[in-house]
């Protein structure tokens, strides 16, 4: 009989399956899949601890103690064996079988409850969506964003519903199974039921696990973190609609419902909706006027920027047709009740917002570099989209007039600002982008030369006029980059608007420090993230060694209320050592730091392609995007992934819409914030793949050592680690013995390993 303590961990999911236990006195919780989201089942005296993978090869629950608990073991690595155990303890067959009728009768239940919720939440917060553009609309205030409004649809399964009989039978089991019924004492019968039922089991699991991520998916629309949900659009509105001396009882009744909800649904964090709720109860006893640090009162800026668009229009120089055809559609932009209608009319009259802005947008940075005290309004213009105080919202126009004087990024530490990065294209410091088509500005210019479109001495002064570059960067990768990063396509126009505003943009500033703190965040996971490999050689030694260097990328803020960021570029041009380029909105609604995981996972995708040329998805040259293209490529035949892991594997990969890239970078996001802290969400093989070229720093590798599902992989990564010191303290030992000193870049490579 084995003893475990309380939350001690009796099996973790993923282990291969080797034994079932018999809980003799205690209870214990299983987790399918260890997922945080997913709900424990409750295991008592008389259960089996892997009743749930009768067939399988390794375990999908994480069985923990919840108390002291003693069980007795009993190995069986393979089925063949069970005959001769049941044969030699008559009573086990019935304890097996009643565990497992009464656990499928668990599961089943938590199906039942899942499907419920869902569908309520969901006609709740399409319902709840619905109401507050129609209040809106009553208060005749603007309608603000929903972030996540395309995640919310009805729920579509992938997998197959449990039968509509399942229930009902395995019920019917229980009184033959009680009263030794002959006919259920046969070990065929006792294996085959139990191996069936473990199916149905796993089948079912299947469906929760999908419909628990819907339920994720679509909370997040109704309550986040990030302060991007429904909750906070209701209760801006309720600020907004009280500060205009507007009746709100109808929308308070509405919170009231929310706060309910939001309080007791299953699929919401407690101590998120307690923390929220408490904060919106402070705010309500608090003055929600205009705060700036200007000294200016709110009333002398408005007056200022009453005429913004004249000051704008009149600065671009633009021509005649251009500035009417801008100020008739900003004017019409200006009298949608929804500026993110997905009408014919809105569309079309964003879609002429978007061109002409990209024209005046041109016209205005020409004149802006060269002279030295651009207007401030025109500042907002380049540097946040502001065109107009009313669209924009009168504070956030104020608080936009109060950051532009000072607005700025770091150049010198990689983070500029549009403006700053423009800048530096026209002093010659920075080479511009890539347009859509990969092509850089060199390979442009020899395109035209080889269409015969211009000359040699032209071609060659094309390569020196930085204002041509400047141009370049403006035409090709600004207006698309500035819509990638704005996050929705459908509505996207570059003009700031405060429906875009979803919270306050204080907080939403993408700040030098705020970046870096993200980064660093990550860096403290992922710290091997942009180090590059080259050959260093010492010919007086005789000397070539592979060392890795930190070519960290710039980060450029994008003139845009925005949502997404993109790694346009893993480097520069054709030189491997050249910093990438990353952008980002000035103003950022989501986790800056989930948003650069993403970018980073991409990075790293794009540098290796970039790195291995055509042998990227090569299995007989290891990297990292050939050994994750032949794990995605022949999961279905690896013989170290369970059923249920090929499975997952196969839902990931339509989830990513079939694409490696993007299976690979969610597979990142799960790494870096989700494995690092023990959890488990990739199975042995990704994660096998993941601490070879991605490792973790030596303290998680220290920490996760202990936990099962991760102690393999860490063995094989700590093994390399070892090898290759060994190997440099031999370089080392080259160099002291011929009495030199050790040069820096093998020093760095040592401590990088040792991080």
């Amino acid at each position: 009989m084995n003893k475990y303590t309380k939350n001690q961990t009796i099996i973790q999911a993923g282990e291969p399956f080797a034994s079932f236990f018999v809980i003799a006195e205690g209870s214990v919780s299983a987790v399918y899949d260890s997922t945080p989201a997913s709900r424990p089942f409750l295991m008592k005296k008389g259960d089996i601890i892997g009743i749930f993978e009768f067939g399988f090869t390794e375990y999908s629950f994480t069985y923990t103690a919840l108390e002291d608990t003693h069980v007795i073991p009993y190995s069986l690595t393979d089925l063949k064996e069970l005959p001769a155990l049941l044969s030699a303890q008559k009573d086990l067959g019935q304890f097996l079988l009643m565990s497992m009728v009464q656990n499928i009768s668990k599961v089943l239940t938590c199906y039942y409850q899942l499907s419920e919720q869902q569908e309520k939440l969901y006609n709740y917060i399409n319902t709840a969506s619905d109401n507050y553009q129609k209040l809106c609309q009553l208060y005749k205030l603007p309608l603000k964003n929903l972030p996540g409004k395309d995640k919310l649809i009805p729920f579509s399964p992938t997998h197959e519903p449990p039968d509509f009989w399942m229930e009902e039978y395995y019920q019917s089991l229980k009184a033959p199974i009680l009263a030794k019924n002959p006919m259920l004492a046969s070990p065929s019968v006792i294996i085959g039921t139990l191996v069936r039922s473990a199916r149905d089991i796993h089948q079912t699991m299947y469906c929760c696990q999908e419909i628990q991520e819907y339920l994720d998916e679509i909370s997040h629309v109704l309550l986040n973190d990030n302060y991007l949900d429904l909750f906070d659009l209701y209760t801006d509105l309720n600020f907004r609609a009280k500060s205009a001396n507007k009746e709100t009882p109808i929308l308070e009744d509405r919170l009231k419902k929310m706060l309910a909800i939001i309080q007791s649904h299953p699929a919401i964090d407690r101590s998120l909706a307690a923390s929220r709720i408490q904060e919106y109860q402070r705010n309500l006893k608090r003055d929600h006027s205009y705060e700036t640090t200007s000294e200016e009162s709110l009333g002398e800026i408005q007056e200022k920027l009453a005429h913004s668009l004249d000051i704008i229009l009149e600065y671009a120089d633009s021509t005649h047709a251009a500035c009417n055809e801008f100020r008739k559609y900003i004017e019409q932009y200006r009298e949608l009740p929804d500026k993110n209608s997905l009408d014919r009319d809105a569309e079309y009259i964003r879609k002429q917002l978007t061109r002409l802005f990209n024209i005046i947008y041109t016209e205005t940075f020409q004149i802006a570099l060269h002279d030295p005290t651009p207007p401030l309004v025109v500042m907002m213009f380049l540097n946040f989209g502001y065109v107009d105080a009313e669209l924009a919202g009168i504070n956030n126009a104020a608080y936009l007039y109060s950051i532009a004087k000072n607005y700025q990024g770091d150049p010198a530490n990689g983070v500029y600002t549009l403006y700053e990065w423009i800048t530096a294209i026209s002093r010659g410091e920075k080479h511009p982008s890539r347009n859509e088509l990969s092509q850089d500005y060199i390979a442009y210019i020899q395109t035209l030369r080889a269409q015969g479109k211009v000359d040699a001495q032209t071609a060659q002064a094309m390569q020196d006029d930085n204002l041509g570059k400047v141009m370049y960067e403006l035409e090709n990768m600004f207006p698309v980059v500035n819509k990638v990063t704005h996050g929705h396509f459908k509505t996207f126009c570059p003009v700031f608007i405060e429906g875009n505003v979803v919270k306050s943009l204080e907080s939403s500033l993408t700040t030098p420090y705020r970046l870096h703190e993200a980064l660093d965040k990550i860096l403290a996971v992922d710290f091997s993230a942009f180090y590059r490999s080259f050959l260093f050689t010492d010919e007086k030694v005789g000397m070539k060694e592979t060392i890795d260097v930190d070519v960290k990328p710039d980060f450029i803020l994008m003139p845009n209320v925005g949502c997404a960021g993109i790694c346009w570029q893993e480097i520069e041009g054709m030189q491997r050592s050249t910093p990438g380029r990353m952008m980002v909105s000035a103003f950022h609604m989501e986790s800056l730091e989930k948003t650069l995981v993403g970018m980073i996972g991409d990075f790293r995708w794009e540098l290796c392609r970039r790195v291995q040329g055509m042998r990227w998805n090569d299995v007989t040259e290891h990297s990292l995007t050939s050994d994750y293209y032949d794990y995605v490529m022949f999961y279905a035949k690896n013989k170290e992934l369970s059923q249920d892991a090929k499975e997952k594997v196969k839902q990931s990969l339509a989830r990513a819409r079939n694409s490696y890239k993007n299976m690979f970078i969610a597979d990142y996001r799960n790494w870096v914030l989700s494995e690092a802290k023990g959890t488990v969400k990739l199975n042995k093989v990704a994660r096998q793949i993941f601490s070879t070229y991605c490792p973790f720093t030596a303290g998680i590798c220290e920490n996760l050592m202990t936990n099962g599902a991760f102690t393999e992989a860490l063995q094989k990564y700590t093994l390399k680690k070892k090898q290759r010191l060994h190997h440099l303290s031999k370089v080392v030992q080259k160099y002291t013995v011929q009495g030199k000193a050790i040069p820096e870049p093998i020093e760095k490579q040592i401590r990088l390993i040792d991080k």
